[in-house]
């Protein structure tokens, strides 16, 4: 498996809140994960590494994958209440969270925020994580259109993040077959480039790095408004 990772601190911010993970665990395992951080400047920063940071030294139980991986997030969620109160500055700081742990040919998953993880396959793209956000409330409701949800004022309203409190991650598994590639997101890049766009650019570039630069160069022409972060995989 080859892997690509960058991060990028996009045309208008003036710190990067995103923080990334590519560990390849002893055992062959390996785990991916992207963090976006909540709550301004130092503050974000500081919620996406305490994440990062309790997902890379998960360690193994007789919990399940799936379970271990939310208990990790809670954990996570836990520590960053106690830094605010230890330090009332950090008040309402927080973190988007996708990981992905690959073992055994399968994909266990969990998610928290507006962060994604997409597969692509047979040069097809589709989104395994729902966004934890009123925006996606409102496209279920069927109230706004995909392209109007590109510009809507909500686009940037969580309802779940890692720090937040009685944090409820989602979490899931699915088989990796051979050519798969995975795609992680922070916000900054399909807040401002449609899952049609991003697969147009996966079909065009078999390359990792080629794709990702691609991908990164396409949201910094549409605006760049954010910190931008791309993980990918190649199975």
């Amino acid at each position: 498996m080859k892997t690509f990772a960058l991060t990028h601190i996009g045309l208008t911010k003036k710190d990067n809140e995103d923080r990334y993970l590519v560990k390849d665990m002893t055992d062959g395992t390996l785990l991916l994960a992207v963090a976006d951080g909540l709550g301004g400047e130092t503050a974000g920063e500081h919620a996406a590494e305490i994440t990062i940071g309790m997902l890379e030294s998960i360690k193994y139980s007789p919990m399940g994958v799936e379970n271990m991986l939310i208990d990790s997030v809670k954990k996570a969620d836990s520590s960053i209440i106690n830094e605010t109160i230890k330090d009332p500055a950090l008040e309402g700081m927080g973190t988007t969270l996708t990981a992905v742990l690959l073992m055994n040919g399968r994909a266990y998953w969990v998610h928290a925020g507006d962060s994604r993880f997409y597969i692509f396959r047979n040069n097809s793209l589709s989104r395994q994580t729902r966004d934890q956000t009123i925006l996606q409330f409102l496209l279920d409701e069927g109230e706004v259109t995909e392209k109007g949800a590109m510009s809507h004022p909500a686009r940037h309203m969580i309802d779940q993040c890692v720090g937040c409190g009685d944090c409820s991650p989602d979490s899931g598994s699915l088989d990796i077959i051979k050519g798969d590639k995975i795609l992680l997101t922070t916000d900054g890049l399909h807040g401002c480039l449609s899952d049609s766009f991003i697969a147009d650019i996966l079909n065009s570039s078999t390359d990792l790095e080629k794709g990702a630069n691609e991908l990164l160069d396409a949201a910094l022409k549409a605006g760049g408004e954010d910190n931008i972060t791309i993980v990918m995989l190649q199975c």
